[in-house]
């Protein structure tokens, strides 16, 4: 058998497993019903080494196996990648369908998961354990177009040196298109971007509402629905923004959350912030954006430590807490040492009481980048130690 060893135990030595590449252009494990894949390692990959299309994948398993490297000559997605795993679901329910204790690494053109929902299909994605280094493209994209709807659970992974070949490659996005909806969870994640690849769009996290200036607008979001949970976990040194939110829709509903996680370094050149609220692309979209962030550090950027942005211009609902406001934030995060300030906002009031600014109080910017001393951000109390 496959991925055991001579006592038919799982193989969990990677270097030890199996190894299998593409032979010529062909998918090396087409998944089915109820599959589970395990102590494999899938080498030089001109195709995805395991695919889910056009069949009910439902309670697929992979686990305890490996992925490296990419063939010369692949097939290859708009920016030139070939992903080791891709999902597509096109219609009906795909659930339980699982990933962990699995490694990807060392391929320029080559991405880690990809999960691709269209038409009125629904699925669910529980991925754990997984670590990723030293790619071209991303560790876990999920997008939706059509009225799909994907859950996608995050666990205990972690990502370093993402988006290799110059590219755009953030390490988790949930990427929405037409009307579909989201709702993913990131918890005990850790990105690091050691050797700084990527280009200025290559974020550690973003999460993206598909719309103007994009001219693809028969896949413009009009009415895309994202909750999106980001909880006990450190981004680091990301080559652009670390976490950035980005709605080019119309009629977006949005729900984020970020608690108990270290944004560490970053050098903001899209959004401008360690977290980037990207409100809307056009002019009173009529979408709705929640924010609530708490017991979070935002510590060193080059950039602000958080940014509120309105492109489109016009009216906006937002709804910021940092600390006292509407959303129940207890507060208790850190700002220090950005370089350019604490906190850049765009016409609404925020929330952030019982925050730790460094010692100080915080100094905040309007959109033109210009100190300002009214109250679009109510900060009092401030806490007079660092909560860590």
């Amino acid at each position: 058998m496959l991925g055991v060893d001579s006592n038919g135990q799982l193989q969990d030595r990677s270097g030890e497993r199996v190894k299998l590449s593409n032979s010529g252009d062909g998918v090396i494990v087409q998944l089915s019903l109820n599959n589970e894949i395990a102590g494999i390692h899938f080498i030089n990959m001109s195709n995805y080494a395991i695919s889910g299309a056009d069949t009910d994948y439902s309670g697929a398993f992979v686990h305890h196996s490996t992925f490296s490297g990419n063939a010369d000559q692949h097939i290859e997605d708009e920016r030139g990648l070939v992903y080791a795993v891709s999902f597509n679901g096109a219609e009906g329910e795909l659930e339980n369908i699982r990933i962990e204790d699995s490694s990807f690494f060392d391929g320029e053109d080559l991405g880690a998961i990809r999960v691709f929902h269209s038409g009125t299909s629904r699925g669910s994605y529980r991925f754990q354990r997984n670590t990723f280094a030293d790619l071209g493209g991303r560790a876990y994209f999920v997008r939706s177009r059509n009225s799909s709807f994907v859950e996608t659970t995050i666990l205990d992974s972690t990502a370093n040196n993402i988006g290799r070949g110059d590219r755009n490659s953030d390490s988790i996005i949930p990427y929405l298109m037409g009307q579909s909806e989201q709702i993913m969870l990131v918890k005990n994640y850790h990105f690091n971007n050691s050797k700084q690849e990527g280009n200025q769009s290559n974020t550690g996290i973003e999460a993206f509402m598909f719309g103007y200036p994009r001219t693809d607008e028969a896949n413009f979001c009009t009415a895309c629905k994202l909750t999106f949970k980001i909880i006990d976990s450190v981004i680091e040194n990301a080559y652009s923004d670390s976490i950035q939110f980005s709605n080019s829709g119309v009629n977006s509903d949005l729900s984020y959350e970020i608690r108990n996680t270290k944004i560490i370094g970053g050098n903001p050149q899209q959004g401008g912030g360690g977290i980037s609220l990207n409100l809307q692309s056009v002019a009173d979209s009529g979408s709705r954006t929640t924010l609530l962030v708490e017991n979070t550090d935002i510590i060193g950027t080059s950039g602000y430590g958080f940014a509120m942005n309105n492109r489109g211009g016009g009216d906006i609902s937002a709804t910021v807490d940092f600390g006292g406001g509407a959303l129940g934030s207890i507060g208790h995060n850190g700002f220090s040492d950005n370089a350019r300030g604490e906190i850049r906002v765009s016409g609404k009031q925020i929330n952030a009481s019982n925050n730790w600014w460094g010692g100080n109080n915080p100094s905040i910017y309007n959109a033109d980048n210009v100190v300002i001393t009214d109250s679009r951000v109510v900060y009092a109390p401030v806490l007079t130690e660092n909560p860590r």
